[in-house]
């Protein structure tokens, strides 16, 4: 299992966390799709639109592909992130 934190900007803070939140079609039930198992959410209380994730990911390879594919793309533009911005870090043990 890796854990990994990923961080953005994103046009609309609020458009994104609707996304994020449980239910059938939201983006948590994708990223269980792609060996995501756990999913929590964050805001910048003085800024709603810089937002991040932090995964527990089962499978990076599965979510590397994803990450590339077509589907991913669209995701990220449906909820209004700012790709050029996205930053991603992984754990490691040193």
């Amino acid at each position: 299992m890796t854990t990994l934190i990923a961080f953005h900007e994103v046009e609309d803070g609020e458009r994104w966390a609707k996304a994020w939140r449980k239910g059938p079609g939201s983006r948590q039930e994708m990223a269980a799709e792609f060996g995501v198992t756990a999913v929590r959410t964050f805001r910048d209380p003085e800024n709603p639109n810089s937002t991040g994730l932090l995964w527990e990911v089962s499978d990076m390879a599965k979510l590397q592909a994803f990450m590339e594919s077509e589907e991913a793309q669209k995701a990220m533009a449906e909820d209004g992130l700012k790709v050029e911005t996205l930053r991603m870090l992984v754990e490691f043990t040193p």
